[in-house]
């Protein structure tokens, strides 16, 4: 066991050497060319690691104390009375003016409430899923990948909190994040294999490997599959510690791997299945000028798919400018911070 636990801390040491190694060359490509560029992508680079990651970290830990599934069962009621109790000052139910059921257990009232906030949990967990697949299938650096991998789950973590109104302890907390740590030492890795041949079962065909950027769009492609689903756990472990009122030990939080797929398969569907018709189209051109996809095809061909197949309707176009700035985030976030910053200065 021992042997084990060391082993994940030098891949994690590893990983995060790699990332910072990437961070500094990427620095130093910049000083080369000016010196004065080069100080300025560092500071931009210490503001884009802020903003996306050490921001939310530290507003999570703002949140008030949660503490968590017991682990036995006569404390169980307990909880759940006191649960409930916060519940009645919850801002989320507040705001849909839910009533807190008056009749049956305390458990079945709990599960009523819950299942009012699971809504809410889902909706919020769909949005962050799609964008971390998006953002980070069009991304071409392992850096600017592992900030998106690392921000999309503090930030959905937070959010899962805040509709709860509570976080985890902190050794709870401190188990959540490792498993952020190891998504995004994952991410784009380990899972890349089950990735391909996931998508090679619904995007491959001999029409579809003519193209001769193919292989590179599935393979950006299947990295933020592979995002996508690791995200996805995450998300439902923090839920699970927030809903959940008795567990045996740590590992009940851990959601069954055919339940994290098919979550994930139910939300990337859609954009996946805009992507092959996209594709087909590509295939189905006779005269196809290549130079477009030239410097980075995935982001072509997704901006192309979104643009075709999105609905014309009120809430497709707000969805599609929301997946689009996911987009700029994963080709530069640097731009779209600048960006961003503009904007809330108007």
């Amino acid at each position: 066991m021992k042997m084990l636990k060391r082993l994940g801390l030098f891949i994690l040491i590893l990983f995060c050497y790699l990332i910072l190694r990437e961070m500094l060359n990427f620095y130093v490509l910049a000083y080369t060319a000016n010196p004065y560029l080069g100080y300025t992508v560092l500071f931009m680079l210490m503001v884009v690691l802020s903003y996306f990651v050490l921001i939310p970290v530290y507003k999570i830990s703002r949140l008030s104390g949660d503490p968590g599934p017991v682990r036995k069962r006569k404390k169980e009621l307990e909880l759940v009375e006191m649960r409930l109790q916060r519940a009645l000052k919850n801002p989320y139910l507040k705001k849909i003016s839910f009533k807190q059921p008056k009749f049956g257990s305390a458990l079945e009232r709990y599960e009523q409430t819950t299942a009012e906030l699971a809504k809410r949990t889902e909706e919020i967990r769909r949005k962050y899923i799609v964008h971390l697949f998006y953002s980070s299938a069009v991304s071409q650096y392992g850096f600017i990948d592992a900030i998106l991998i690392f921000s999309a789950n503090v930030n959905l973590v937070k959010e899962i909190f805040t509709i709860y109104t509570g976080r985890a302890s902190g050794r709870d907390l401190w188990q959540i994040m490792k498993q952020i740590y190891y998504s995004v030492a994952i991410g784009g890795s380990e899972g890349m294999e089950f990735a391909v041949e996931e998508l090679i079962s619904k995007l491959g065909s001999d029409t579809l490997k003519s193209i001769p950027f193919f292989d590179k769009v599935m393979a950006s492609i299947a990295g933020g599959f592979t995002n996508a689903v690791l995200l996805t756990r995450i998300s439902y472990i923090t839920e699970n510690y927030c809903r959940m009122t008795y567990i045996g030990s740590t590992k009940d939080l851990s959601p069954e791997p055919k339940l994290i797929l098919d979550a994930t398969r139910a939300i990337v569907d859609e954009p996946i299945r805009y992507i092959k018709r996209q594709l087909n189209d590509i295939a189905r051109q006779k005269a196809l000028d290549f130079s477009k996809y030239a410097i980075n095809p995935t982001r072509t061909v997704i901006e192309k798919a979104i643009d075709k197949f999105t609905p014309r309707q009120a809430d497709s176009e707000r969805e599609k400018k929301s997946v689009l700035r996911s987009i700029a985030v994963g080709v530069n976030p640097l731009t779209y911070l600048t960006r961003h910053r503009k904007r809330k200065g108007k």
